[in-house]
């Protein structure tokens, strides 16, 4: 009833042809490009399973499995979701951002490459959902973790377990979004991430999919992978609506 009286006060339109009722009618958010197929995000060739390719892979020492990115940073609907979901604080687009990964996922079959059989995510425990955390300070000031209300919905959906308590902050970084210098955004989040000790290691030859909304050079994907590598996950992934 509430959501109801609110909605008559401050109705909705679609961010993209105005359409009353929705933040993203259907119409609009099925035109929506989806990725197809996966690539070494380091060069951006394409990938047969979406990993760093072993040319790359001998370059860097990043402990990053490979990134997979849902759908396209220059699509203005896309930009300007994230964009209220962030910084306008719409916590109800978390469930068409959510969609766009949803879909991608599948499209992509990841699941099933990952094991080269299909499997049933029902009861299926080989991965694990970790939302890229923000600093404390941050999440006081937004309110909520914008990357974490999407890897709940994947949770909900493909029923993945999802840790979000063993992953913390530690520096208070200034947004990716705001550096343009590819350097000073690698130097920002150096050393930015670690985990919380446990009883138990619960990544120990689990594949991890890491969830963030948008990627610029993948420094915060790589340093997450780095604090978590001495848990000895099976593979680190990076799972993104985009790169900016």
């Amino acid at each position: 009833m509430l959501s109801t009286i609110f909605d008559i006060i401050f109705p909705k339109f679609c961010l993209s042809c105005n359409r009353e009722g929705f933040y993203v009618c259907p119409a609009c958010f099925a035109k929506i490009p989806l990725k197809k197929g996966v690539c070494c995000y380091i060069c951006g060739k394409r990938s047969p399973n979406g990993k760093t390719c072993i040319a790359c892979k001998t370059k860097t020492s990043s402990k990053l499995t490979g990134l997979l990115i849902a759908s396209d940073w220059n699509n203005m609907l896309v930009r300007q979701m994230i964009y209220e979901f962030k910084y306008r604080f719409i916590k109800e687009l978390s469930n068409p951002l959510a969609e766009i990964l949803i879909k991608f996922l599948e499209i992509n079959k990841f699941f099933n490459s990952l094991n080269h059989k299909p499997i049933n995510l029902q009861t299926n425990n080989k991965f694990i959902l970790i939302p890229v955390p923000l600093h404390k300070r941050r999440l006081s000031w937004r309110g909520f973790n914008q990357s974490e209300l999407l890897a709940l919905k994947l949770n909900k959906y493909f029923k993945i377990p999802i840790i979000n308590n063993l992953l913390f902050r530690a520096k208070n970084t200034s947004p990716q979004m705001e550096i343009k210098d590819q350097m000073q955004r690698i130097k920002n989040v150096s050393g930015a991430f670690k985990i919380k000790g446990q009883n138990e290691n619960p990544l120990r030859n689990k594949s991890v999919i890491l969830v963030d909304d948008i990627c610029t050079t993948a420094a915060t994907f790589e340093n997450c992978a780095a604090a978590l590598k001495p848990l000895k996950p099976k593979e680190i992934w990076g799972l993104a609506l985009a790169r900016g």
